[in-house]
């Protein structure tokens, strides 16, 4: 006899589901019928846990976006001014939540594609934020004139954006195929390169 889902693993497996169509399709593409048929479920059970598509894929971001999966920022490194152990530890979390399962980010890819509004949300309440955390980090070392003069948020911009875009080209251009170096070689080189330039001709 099959088990019976609580009603928060009912819930969770519904999200799962409705995220890998949603990556899969867009937001526009996906309807719930096809959610419903995916998970061998009936529109009317689904509709109990969420009652509109927009409620489901509000609920997908709002998952992802609820604290735990905020970006390491390991405060000895930062206490200690361990600039290298810092960009590491962002760097190694952005590859490896990305590349663990990478259907969250092609369901954002997706959405700001369509010009979906949670798109936005996602990136103006979850991205930007990480990245004012970095950029405050900067200030401080720039301020310590341990850093050059740039500005701050276009730095984090910077960092985060070639690390996002190489995981993007591995895992959705398909990359992966024909570079194959470990993520430690990735995370040691883009730290190494980035750090190079920010102490330049201090």
């Amino acid at each position: 006899m099959k088990k019976r889902l609580s009603a928060g693993g009912r819930r969770e497996q519904i999200l799962k589901g409705a995220m890998q169509l949603f990556a899969q399709k867009g937001f526009r593409g996906t309807t719930t019928r096809e959610i419903a048929q995916r998970l061998s479920i009936s529109e009317a059970l689904m509709f109990k846990y969420f009652p509109s598509k927009e409620a489901l894929y509000r609920a997908i971001i709002q998952k992802r976006t609820d604290g735990s999966e905020e970006m390491l920022f390991p405060k000895e490194a930062i206490q200690a001014k361990d600039d290298r152990q810092v960009f590491r530890s962002i760097a190694s979390y952005l590859i490896r939540k990305n590349t663990e399962d990478p259907t969250f980010m092609r369901l954002i890819l997706y959405s700001a594609l369509e010009g979906h509004d949670l798109s936005r949300i996602f990136f103006e309440n979850n991205a930007m934020q990480k990245a004012k955390l970095l950029s405050g980090y900067i200030r401080q070392r720039i301020k310590e004139k341990t850093f050059r003069k740039v500005p701050p948020m276009l730095a984090a911009r910077a960092f985060i954006g070639m690390v996002m875009h190489y995981v993007q080209a591995q895992e959705i251009y398909g990359l992966k195929k024909l570079f194959h170096f470990s993520q430690k070689k990735v995370v040691e080189t883009f730290v190494d390169a980035f750090l190079n330039g920010l102490r330049e001709n201090l």
